[in-house]
Formats: C-alpha cells, sequence, structure tokens
C-alpha cells in the first residue's frame, strides 16, 4: 500500500472539515459560527492547569526552590525525573483503567489526588519533603491530565472524530506555556515560590472535578469496556514493530524536549539574558505552539501525519543547539519560533500518528505504554542535564545531548512507518 493511501483517511476527513468551514446560504451569505465541543474545551482547560500546575510553574521557581530549601540542581533534576517516571507507570495504569472503568474515577479521584500532593509541596520543610511530595504529585496528576491520558480519552468517547478533536485539544495546550509561565513568575515574585506552587495546584483540582463531571455526561451509555487481557496488551505491543519504534521514537523526543521545557530560563540566563527577558521569551514560545497546530487541519489536507511529525520533531533538534546561542536577541526569538512550532504540533501529531499505530480496543493502555518509555525519557534527561550543568558549570554538553537525541527520535519514525506498511501488506 502506497504511503498516500494511508494518510488518505486523514486527508478526506480533514477535507471535509475544511470544505465544510464555511458555509453560505442564498440569503444571509453569513459565515457559520465555530462549532463548539465543551467537552474537549474543559480537557483543553485542563490541560492547561495540569501542565502550569508543576510541569512549566517547575522551571520558573527552580532557583528560589534551591535556595530556600538548599537544594543542588541534581536534587532538583531527580525530583523532577521521578515525577516523569511515575507519570509513565502509572500512565499504564490509569491507561487501563480507562478502557476497563471509563474516565469519570481517573479524572474525580486520580487527578484531584496528585495536584493535592502537588500542592503539598509547596509546604516541605526538607529537600526530602519536597522530593516526595512533588514527584508523587506531579507522576498522579499528570497520568491523570497529560496528553496521554486526555487524548486517550478523545479516541475512546469518538475514534472517527479523534483527529479533529486532538487537534482542538492541543490548539487549547498551547496556551499552557503563556499563561502558566507569567502567572507562576507574578506569584513568586508578589508571593513567594510557596504560593506559587499551591495556588496553581488547587487550580488543577478544581479543573480535574470539572472535568469528571463533563466528561462522564458526554461518555456513551453503550461503551463497552475492553475484555483484552492484560498480558495480551503487553505482548501486542513487543510484538508489534511499528508500535516499539513509535514509542522508541516518543522517548527520543522527550529527551530533547523535556532538557528544553526544564532549562530553557536557567540556559538563555547562562547564555546572557535577564531572568524577566528570558521568561518573556519563554512564554513567547508557548504561544508560537499555536505555529504547529492551528495550520494542521489544512496541512494534513496536503501533508500527512508522518511527513510533518518528522518534519516537528527535526525543528525540535535544531532547536536544542539554537538555544545555546539565545543572549543574542536575534537567536532567542529563532529558538523560540523553531521551538514553539516544532513542540506544538509534536503534540498533536503524536497522537494523531498513536491513533493510526495502536489498536482502538486497547488504546489506553497502550498508550499508557508509550506514555512510560516518553516519562523515561523526559525523566532522564533532567537529571542527565542537571547533573553535567552543576559538573561543568555550562548547559552546552546537555543540550547537545538533547539535540542528538531528536535526530534519533526521527530515525525512529522512519522505522515505525516501515513497519506501519508492513502491517497492512
Amino acid at each position: 500500500m502506497p504511503w498516500s493511501a494511508m494518510a488518505s483517511p486523514y486527508r478526506s476527513q480533514v477535507g471535509a472539515l475544511c470544505d465544510n468551514a464555511e458555509v453560505t446560504t442564498p440569503t444571509s451569505r453569513r459565515r457559520r459560527l465555530p462549532e463548539v465541543d465543551w467537552t474537549v474545551d474543559v480537557l483543553g482547560v485542563l490541560t492547561i492547569a495540569v501542565y502550569g500546575s508543576w510541569y512549566y510553574g517547575f522551571g520558573v521557581l527552580i532557583d528560589d526552590i534551591a535556595d530556600g530549601l538548599d537544594m543542588s540542581a541534581t536534587q532538583l533534576g531527580i525530583s523532577f525525573g521521578i515525577a516523569q517516571v511515575l507519570l509513565g507507570v502509572l500512565s499504564i495504569l490509569t491507561g487501563r483503567l480507562l478502557d476497563r472503568r471509563g474516565p469519570s474515577l481517573v479524572l474525580g479521584v486520580v487527578g484531584p489526588l496528585g495536584a493535592i500532593l502537588v500542592g503539598f509541596a509547596g509546604r516541605a520543610a526538607e529537600p526530602w519533603q519536597f522530593i516526595v511530595c512533588f514527584a508523587l504529585g506531579g507522576g498522579i496528576s499528570a497520568a491523570a491530565g497529560f496528553y496521554g491520558m486526555t487524548q486517550a480519552i478523545i479516541v475512546r468517547l469518538d475514534h472517527e472524530a479523534a483527529m479533529r478533536r486532538i487537534i482542538r485539544l492541543t490548539i487549547w495546550g498551547a496556551f499552557a506555556s503563556p499563561v502558566a509561565i507569567p502567572i507562576t513568575e507574578a506569584l513568586r515574585r508578589h508571593l513567594g515560590w510557596r504560593l506559587a506552587i499551591e495556588l496553581p495546584a488547587g487550580a488543577a483540582l478544581v479543573a480535574f472535578l470539572v472535568a469528571s463531571r463533563v466528561v462522564r455526561s458526554a461518555t456513551p451509555r453503550d461503551a463497552a469496556p475492553t475484555r483484552t487481557r492484560w498480558s495480551s496488551v503487553m505482548l501486542t505491543a513487543v510484538r508489534d514493530g511499528a508500535i516499539r519504534w513509535h514509542a522508541l521514537g516518543v522517548m527520543l523526543t522527550y529527551m530533547a524536549m523535556s532538557t528544553l521545557l526544564v532549562f530553557q530560563l536557567s540556559i538563555m540566563r547562562w547564555a546572557g539574558l535577564s531572568a524577566g527577558v528570558a521568561a518573556g521569551f519563554a512564554g513567547a514560545r508557548g504561544v508560537l505552539q499555536l505555529l504547529g497546530r492551528l495550520p494542521l487541519r489544512r496541512a494534513l489536507d496536503r501533508i500527512d501525519a508522518w511527513n510533518l511529525l518528522l518534519a516537528a520533531r527535526g525543528l525540535v533538534a535544531i532547536a536544542c543547539l539554537v538555544i545555546l546561542a539565545s543572549g543574542q536577541v536575534g537567536f532567542a526569538g529563532l529558538y523560540v519560533l523553531l521551538a514553539g512550532a516544532g513542540i506544538g504540533a509534536v503534540s498533536a501529531l503524536d497522537g494523531i500518528v498513536g491513533r493510526d499505530v495502536l489498536h482502538a480496543s486497547d488504546f489506553g493502555a497502550l498508550t499508557g505504554i508509550v506514555t512510560l518509555l516518553g516519562a523515561i525519557g523526559g525523566g532522564v534527561a533532567p537529571v542527565v542535564a542537571g547533573r553535567v550543568t552543576d559538573v561543568t558549570g555550562s548547559p552546552a554538553i546537555a543540550a547537545m545531548v538533547a539535540a542528538v537525541a531528536g535526530v534519533g527520535a526521527m530515525f525512529a519514525l522512519v522505522a515505525a512507518r516501515r513497519h506501519r506498511l508492513a502491517r497492512t501488506t
């Protein structure tokens, strides 16, 4: 089967959406208002709250936490890394829970528990207390509210409309960084780093509870839970070459992206920018993630998702090197453009390609497995980057390693595509 045939479902579906985007009548000739999808919109707000409460906020507060609790960059990297690994491990469990019980328990119980623990990290008096609360809270809330779960919920609710709804979700998610970073910086400056942790965690708690209610009402009453044994799900992931290479590519991608998102402020300050200017560029990078998401519907009508994801991962790899020269405003702007568009597109396209690679009946559990490997990559990277920075006093080597990981992710995607073709022929 040629690649164009594999992409045809995407093209036809997106083409229909684009063709119907503007509807006129002989009398009114008025443009139809954008559709309202409250379920996806509420999940989008949840995405902003959960990502902002610890993932993006951590990069803003890292220096204050280090001073307040006398923690080294390595210790802080470990706390973030453990949270990432827990995200992956718990994503398998929450994914399986989604397949078997639906989304209400995940959003209404698991997510709020994680948000509460993140809030407790703001009350830590000792480094070990912060590490335990932040790692557990971050891992639990992420497993219930990051893209791995929210995109899986969307696919389980309506597999046919999933591509359009995933794009809509990630457009919401693009605002997580520009909303969370300035707000966290303002809270840090005026109220201190402790409340800058606690208040966003409280917002995430409320968002989880609201999302649980909305998604429960949108879940089809006749939705059948999966009956596949756990061992069969695992064997599927191990034996299927497309799933293996897809998971490896996600892991390498998150190694590169995690280094950027956790240490971007520190790297830009090291390169010569002030804290305020660096925070401004970091927030702008989040806004420019829209460059990688808003055009996706029309782009998918011309280019298949696999090629778009390959290009997006390439932009991330280049951004890992450009940020080292961000002390000059021109290079800082180039970093914002490359990282924004690349990371923005990756977040949406990983879900769309995953929809093509992973089996729908066990999508939640298989997504959890992929998320685990991605979290391992994203968790190891900050630890290594923090250790290298402590030893060398420079983040240059860590950024270059991240760039190599980004290139490796591109090769893994090519291999996954080859195995996906072999599966259908």
